[in-house]
């Protein structure tokens, strides 16, 4: 109970508190849901890319192979799958690189939401049981939470 205040009083008190924080984080558990579900459709994206790239790659090796095997192979031609073949290698591991990048990511991401969601429940907790230390432990949470999807965002920390 607060402080100097009977308990119809403080239950007033920490219904618009934890409401407002409760509000609060809502907004936040949607933005970083949003965003962490776009990282996801980038993972996505990417392993279709890559997928379809290295199958690309692939095609070009068989069609070299068979002008490798001709009996008067065609060395110009050869030496354009070659090249080409370099360059899709090259588009490959960049979009590996980038779906790399994104999937390190996806732990802080979970985790935010998480305890993002602790968060939401301490401080619905602290209007039924009208304790400000609930209220207090459901914002440090929900601080740390803020954290982690910041290290997500922009990798300060592995």
């Amino acid at each position: 109970m607060l402080k100097g205040m009977s308990r119809s009083e403080g239950e007033a008190v920490m219904k618009g508190r934890g409401a407002v924080t409760i509000s609060i984080f809502a907004l936040l558990l949607a933005v970083f849901s949003l965003l962490s579900n776009g990282n996801s459709s980038k993972i996505l994206s990417a392993t279709l890319s890559i997928n379809d790239t290295w199958s690309f790659y692939q095609a070009k090796s068989i069609k070299q192979n068979i002008y490798e095997l001709r009996v008067e192979p065609d060395e110009k031609v050869i030496a354009k799958y070659e090249s080409e073949k370099k360059e899709i290698m090259a588009e490959a591991r960049k979009l590996e690189a980038d779906r790399d990048e994104a999937k390190k990511r996806s732990p802080w991401y979970s985790m935010a939401i998480t305890f993002l969601q602790i968060a939401m429940v301490l401080s619905s907790t602290s209007i039924l049981a009208v304790s400000m230390e609930l209220l207090w432990a459901s914002v440090g949470c929900a601080v740390f939470a803020s954290m982690l999807f910041g290290n997500g965002y922009w990798m300060l920390f592995l």
